[in-house]
């Protein structure tokens, strides 16, 4: 009987320094990769941006300010955080990773909307963060994000099912193949997908769309710019742009007047450009939330005159 319990647990060691070793290839792969959501993450663990101007906000700050127009007409070094599917709760931790490793940059632009001020989506692409369970800042979010407790403590437990994820790690990490399906520019990334009206008509026939505003967000919100403004970095507010029917539907009062008070309190710029006049014009748009590149392109040239006009980059 011991011999076997003996066995039992020379089994269990095996497989478990297996699991540990397998775990170290696919996570040490996975930072090296250049794939979709992955990119900006990587970016922020292992290089140096010391950026100009650092843009902070949920999708439709991802497919909104294009780095390119910025930095070509404002003679800028940009780059785009912004982080699909997630509030300013995440975004605050992706300027956490930025601030720990780059020099503070010259402006932060934080897009602001109905859907901003709340704290965590759980489960919204959280295989990014696979690689880094273990680091300091990342470590606090991951309950927030839906994490369980063995994804959080048994090697490869948080892999299991993946086997396309953990065939890019093994790829990446033995120069097989380098993954850039979807890959960003500088944190931007938009598709050039022709206007689709489906999901704006079913969220119109629901009724009014309210705002949300967490006051856990909120207050998170205050705190970062409490701690930007102790630093001197200059912050400005971003509202951009909506398809019109969409923008006449929202019934997001609290979640504005928490913008403009924090606005007014902190002497924060706020550019509105949720109803400039291409809104109305849906050859702009993919579809209610999200400019299509065209849009992109028109927002992030419109949104550079202002910044220059503002004078916040002359430093």
């Amino acid at each position: 009987m011991k011999k076997f319990f003996q066995n039992i647990l020379l089994f269990v060691a095996v497989i478990l320094l297996l699991a540990v070793v397998v775990d170290f290839v696919v996570s040490s792969g996975l930072k090296r990769t250049e794939r979709g959501h992955f990119f900006t993450m990587n970016a922020l663990m292992n290089e140096k941006m010391d950026a100009d101007v650092v843009i902070l906000g949920n999708s439709r700050a991802v497919g909104s300010y294009n780095p390119y127009v910025l930095d070509t007409m404002l003679g800028i070094n940009s780059r785009n955080l912004g982080v699909s599917g997630q509030p300013f709760g995440v975004s605050y931790l992706r300027w956490q990773l930025y601030h720990r490793n780059n020099t503070n940059p010259k402006l932060l632009i934080v897009n602001i909307d109905f859907r901003e001020l709340r704290m965590v989506t759980k489960g919204c692409e959280k295989e990014q963060y696979y690689p880094y369970m273990t680091d300091t800042l990342v470590r606090p979010y991951l309950d927030l994000y839906g994490f369980t407790w063995a994804e959080k403590h048994i090697p490869m437990y948080r892999y299991r099912g993946d086997y396309k994820l953990m065939s890019i790690g093994f790829s990446e990490l033995l120069h097989i193949w380098h993954d850039q399906k979807g890959n960003y520019y500088k944190g931007y990334t938009n598709e050039n997908t022709k206007w689709d009206g489906r999901n704006l008509n079913s969220l119109l026939n629901k009724g009014k769309i309210k705002g949300q505003c967490e006051p856990e967000a909120v207050q998170l919100l205050e705190h970062f710019l409490q701690e930007t403004i102790s630093e001197g970095i200059p912050v400005v507010f971003v509202y951009a742009p909506l398809y019109k029917k969409l923008k006449d539907n929202l019934a997001e009062e609290d979640t504005l007047a928490a913008y403009q008070d924090l606005s007014q309190r902190y002497d924060i710029p706020l550019l509105d450009f949720s109803e400039i006049d291409f809104c109305s014009d849906s050859s702009y748009f993919m579809n209610g939330h999200h400019v299509n590149r065209k849009g992109a392109q028109r927002f992030s040239e419109e949104l550079a005159v202002a910044i220059d006009s503002l004078g916040m980059l002359k430093r």
